[in-house]
């Protein structure tokens, strides 16, 4: 009489919720990047991006953002940092 050898299979195509979650994580972090590159500057949360704000009865160039109407995104602020001070390997 034969006997069975039952093996277990693997999917090898399967991904466990961790493996998932991290490449989704690597996703949303690629397409941040991304989006910092493509668009470093938001509206002027003072102004709301038309660089002049009212004072009293006087339309004035916004203090916050001198009157351009943008401001550096947050992650676009940290990627300049990096890139422009923290090049020096001088001790």
């Amino acid at each position: 009489m034969p006997t069975l050898l039952l093996t277990a299979t693997v999917d090898a195509g399967a991904l466990d919720p961790t493996q998932l979650a991290a490449l989704a994580a690597l996703g949303v972090l690629g397409w941040r990047l991304l989006a910092i590159w493509l668009f470093p500057y938001a509206p002027c949360r003072h102004c709301q991006g038309t660089g002049r704000h009212r004072s009293g009865t006087y339309w004035r160039p916004c203090s916050r953002c001198k009157g351009t109407g943008r401001r550096i995104r947050p992650g676009r602020r940290v990627w300049n940092w990096t890139r422009t001070k923290h090049t020096d390997t001088a001790p």
